[in-house]
């Protein structure tokens, strides 16, 4: 798609992110992926990760008009710890950024198990965002032995 340049090269630059966006070139990315705290280390307190969430395109260039919904979310297999995430469920992004926590909290967790937070778009009646569905993107935290 091309558009007429304007005389503003910072109008330009979000007309061509914006229609990258329109085609569908959208990913979410996340500032760290994959954790493997001790489990040592979990039983002596809590362990805490800050992940920068960010919609941006395949080659990496920010949606900075991006401010609406993505769903957050957080599962573990352990059954004695219980892995928690803020903010969660519909979560607004504000200029395609979100910072999430993710607590492992204090607990006899068991080595080899693992915590997940999903961030994905919502899907309403299977829109996605701008009508195009973004892949979900994960963080995980294996418990490591100690």
């Amino acid at each position: 798609m091309e558009f007429r340049s304007l005389n503003r090269a910072d109008l330009n630059d979000n007309f061509g992110i914006l229609t990258k966006a329109m085609s569908g070139d959208m990913v979410f990315s996340l500032s760290q992926t994959t954790a493997a705290p001790a489990a040592s280390v979990l039983a002596a307190g809590d362990v805490v990760y800050k992940i920068k969430v960010r919609l941006e395109t395949a080659a990496g260039e920010l949606h900075s008009w991006f401010n609406g919904k993505i769903s957050v979310a957080i599962a573990d297999d352990d059954a004695t710890g219980a892995a928690t995430v803020t903010p969660t469920g519909e979560t607004a992004m504000t200029n395609g950024e979100l910072e999430v926590t993710v607590t492992l909290p204090k607990a006899v967790w068991t080595a080899g198990k693992k915590a997940t937070l999903t961030i994905g778009d919502v899907s309403t009646a299977g829109t996605g965002i701008l009508g195009w569905a973004v892949a979900d993107k994960t963080f995980v935290a294996t418990v490591a032995n100690s």
